[in-house]
């Protein structure tokens, strides 16, 4: 481990040119994988590119550079590459559509070494320590507990809470669902810096040759042409963030990360190498994705969006605690603003001029809301607030609520096309489901949760 990211210029997504940097980051590094070795890329949401957009995960030359170069190096018994995407939707149908089955299928073909594609919500887990302010035990898929090497693939992109995602972030995806859902709220980031226990990558090769702005599930693309490599998540997110117009003070998860004594502690003690070797030049690359304007910081602030699009949609976000006052920002409001995005990229922006005038309630508001005869939404565990004139009001008592449960029980409320009612949409989502929980059946994966349940929480619970 050490404070060195490396920072190569790459304009195109060329497979030979990028398993080539690859190969010169992996030596000057001094990274040698051996035995297993267990790939994870950046894959929050493909789905209906046409529609979506393309740019929310590692682009598939990006990976299957990756996986050809891994295969190639000497020692190396074999690569596996999993994930666990956004929580309700299947990862299987999510690397379809992102083109990684194909990809993995063309690197197979020239491969000495095996390489598979796993999706790590339908395997078998083993429980490692992590030891944490959030979690004591996490449980990981067995191909990437048993690895005897990591190596991470991340995206680099805006966040709509943390405003960057990179490598420490990327993370969130070893977890499976029920253990991803938790502490996915004001503690976001507490759980974030715990998973580097378990989830500290031995090499990091971050895809930023094009990079995604706005919503990080729906992000328009901006040609950046640099892959950025290193074996410490913290120093190669310092150099992503700078990238984005950000520092650590303002990407939660790598100021607590500093604070709780991972380095380097400031982006002055990185040692950048490579095509770019100073800060000062890395600013003035960084210019090639300017200007840091609304498309850049797309659904950040839900009001602002909602006002953009002229929508009679009303939208309070309050505290979840009254002493000291403090918002919740990385849990229900994620959930909207994912939710919200999504909308805007399947009905359209004018679809929002036209939608029913509901009211969205995310936290406790003190003051009296005048529904006018709206629908009213109150979303959280912990959201409340003195409604009149309301239509009817629904509370999604959940923590934390997530854009898939807004898109299931609100969607239809809101008088605009949506995915619940699209059966070109549903359908494959459907059928990825049913595959996926056949998948889960095969490998015993029901079985041993199960199990798990029966001699863990069953004993806690009694």
């Amino acid at each position: 481990m050490s404070n060195t990211v490396i920072v190569r210029r790459c304009e195109e997504y060329d497979r030979e040119a990028i398993g080539a940097i690859l190969k010169q980051g992996m030596e000057m590094l001094q990274y040698r994988p051996s035995g297993k070795v267990f790939v994870k890329p950046n894959v929050v949401f493909a789905f209906r590119s046409e529609i979506f957009g393309g740019n929310a995960f590692t682009a598939p030359p990006f990976v299957g550079a990756s996986l050809s170069t891994l295969a190639g190096a000497p020692g190396v018994d074999r690569v596996d590459m999993g994930e666990n995407c956004a929580v309700g939707m299947p990862t299987r149908l999510n690397y379809k559509h992102a083109g990684y089955y194909q990809e993995v299928k063309n690197v197979r073909s020239r491969a000495s070494r095996p390489v598979g594609i796993f999706c790590m919500d339908e395997v078998l887990r083993d429980s490692v320590f992590v030891g944490g302010n959030v979690h004591d035990n996490l449980r990981i898929s067995r191909k990437m507990a048993r690895a005897d090497s990591k190596v991470y693939l991340p995206k680099l992109k805006g966040h709509c809470v943390s405003n960057m995602t990179g490598a420490v972030k990327l993370n969130i995806g070893i977890c499976s669902d029920d253990e991803r859902a938790i502490r996915h709220d004001f503690l976001l980031n507490e759980k974030i810096v715990d998973l580097l226990t378990p989830g500290y990558p031995d090499f990091i090769a971050m895809d930023a040759i094009d990079v995604g702005v706005g919503n990080e599930a729906f992000p328009s693309p901006r040609k950046l042409g640099l892959i950025l490599m290193g074996d410490n998540p913290v120093a190669v997110d310092l150099i992503g963030a700078r990238l984005l117009g950000c520092g650590p003070h303002n990407v939660p998860y790598l100021k607590l990360a500093i604070e709780r004594g991972y380095t380097p502690g400031a982006i002055e003690d990185v040692d950048l190498v490579g095509d770019i070797t100073t800060i000062e030049d890395l600013d003035k690359h960084a210019e090639r994705i300017h200007p840091y304007d609304d498309e850049f910081h797309r659904w950040q602030d839900v009001n602002k969006e909602l006002d953009r699009l002229k929508s009679p949609m009303r939208f309070y976000f309050g505290p979840y605690r009254h002493q000291p006052p403090k918002k919740c920002d990385t849990g229900c409001v994620m959930g909207v603003k994912m939710f919200l995005g999504s909308m805007e990229k399947f009905a359209g922006a004018e679809a929002f001029a036209k939608a029913n005038p509901v009211v969205m309630v995310v936290g406790r508001i003190d003051e009296t809301i005048d529904a006018k005869g709206a629908d009213v939404f109150l979303i959280g565990s912990c959201a409340k607030a003195k409604i009149v004139n309301a239509r009817k009001i629904k509370h999604f008592d959940k923590c934390f609520t997530t854009a898939s449960d807004l898109n299931l029980g609100m969607a239809r409320k809101l008088g605009m096309p949506n995915v619940t009612t699209s059966m070109s949409t549903m359908l494959p989502i459907v059928g990825g489901m049913a595959a996926a929980s056949f998948m889960k059946l095969i490998h015993g994966r029901y079985f041993q949760d199960m199990g798990h349940f029966l001699t863990k929480h069953l004993e806690r619970r009694v």
